[in-house]
């Protein structure tokens, strides 16, 4: 038996860096942190938009979806100063990448990734 490690086209961490920037361009910068995981998987099996989603594992029970995948990947871009939580019960994300930043990534995907960034990040 062969076994192989393949690296997804997209992986979860950017995919949540690819909405945000898509909502840096909108100008929206401040998130509900306890609605962000629910919207997200609205999308993961649309056809314009499951690629995005295809390295991010969600786990729905009776009336909450979460995903360690959207949770470490916050935690990177908080570690990293891409974003914030906003006190006292750290419920407001804030997103801190410029304009020029978000660009810059943006346009280091193929335009399909960044159309399906679009249309997630219009649910927002």
């Amino acid at each position: 038996m062969t076994k192989e490690t393949i690296r997804p086209q997209i992986t979860a961490y950017e995919c949540i860096l690819l909405v945000f920037s898509e909502l840096v361009k909108k100008g929206k910068t401040l998130l509900r942190q306890d609605k962000l995981v629910s919207i997200l998987y609205n999308f993961k099996d649309n056809d314009n938009t499951k690629m995005l989603f295809e390295d991010v594992a969600f786990k729905r029970n009776i009336d909450t979806i979460t995903s360690v995948d959207i949770e470490d990947s916050l935690c990177r871009l908080q570690t990293f100063g891409a974003i914030g939580k906003l006190n006292p019960a750290y419920e407001k994300i804030v997103i801190y990448i410029s304009r020029e930043e978000a660009d810059r990534f943006l346009n280091s995907f193929k335009t399909e990734y960044k159309n399906a960034a679009d249309i997630v990040s219009e649910a927002f």
